[in-house]
């Protein structure tokens, strides 16, 4: 996990977070820190969860009146930067963080993410190891990450997040590359074309065998002709 700005601001993210497990909320990873885990190195400014629906309120009310030490706040520049999937929600940070940019925890409901616990694992809190909450699998976070783009027209700036999000994740956790980034459908100079249609084919063949459920599986050949041109 990245390092929050200090000792006192960890043990206020664990004491939140184990407060509304506590409560019976369930806690599914979103965003930065999914990518973190499949291996790109990349600082985690925001904590971005999603809650069920029918929950969502109830989550923000036991934050707001909890002695936790968070405080509600409205979407930063940054967040709203990053389009509708980083405006929408809630926001918090720590009272006892004072850094310039506060480390945010960001709450969203499930449907805008199209995940649920179903399609996760139970992991440990990054915030407190004995404590556990919900990471996607692979599979079902990279379906996700298309049907959030099919929520806005394709020239949408609000398209940007989840189609960053969705060729790191592609580049680290399927083709199995250090981050490329943009680069990720770009043959690297040093490589052939022979290798890199076999490191191609390895990946595609890797989605071919994913397990998916009826629902998703119109998303496989989405996600391989992702895989092939970079677009969809």
């Amino acid at each position: 996990m990245a390092d929050l700005a200090s000792a006192q601001v960890q043990e206020n993210f664990a004491s939140a977070t184990n407060m509304l497990l506590d409560h019976g909320i369930f806690l599914l990873e979103w965003g930065d820190q999914v990518l973190s885990y499949w291996g790109y190195p990349i600082a985690v400014p925001v904590y971005d969860f999603a809650v069920e629906d029918n929950h969502l309120d109830e989550t923000v009310n036991l934050l707001e009146n909890s002695d936790t030490g968070f405080k509600r706040i409205d979407p930063p520049p940054s967040e709203k930067h990053k389009g509708a999937l980083g405006e929408k929600g809630y926001h918090f940070i720590s009272v006892d963080d004072d850094a310039p940019e506060p480390t945010i925890l960001h709450l969203l409901p499930e449907t805008l993410v199209h995940l649920c616990s179903q399609d996760a694992v139970h992991v440990h809190s990054p915030f407190d190891p004995s404590r556990g909450l919900f990471r996607p699998k692979l599979p079902q976070h990279c379906v996700s990450l298309i049907r959030c783009m099919e929520d806005y027209p394709a020239d949408s700036p609000d398209r940007n997040l989840v189609e960053r999000a969705l060729r790191l994740m592609l580049a680290t956790a399927v083709y199995k590359l250090p981050p490329m980034g943009e680069e990720l459908w770009s043959q690297a100079p040093a490589e052939s074309e022979e290798s890199f249609r076999t490191r191609q084919a390895i990946a595609i063949n890797h989605v071919k065998h994913w397990k998916l459920t009826e629902k998703d599986e119109p998303y496989r050949a989405k996600v391989v002709e992702y895989l092939m041109s970079g677009t969809i």
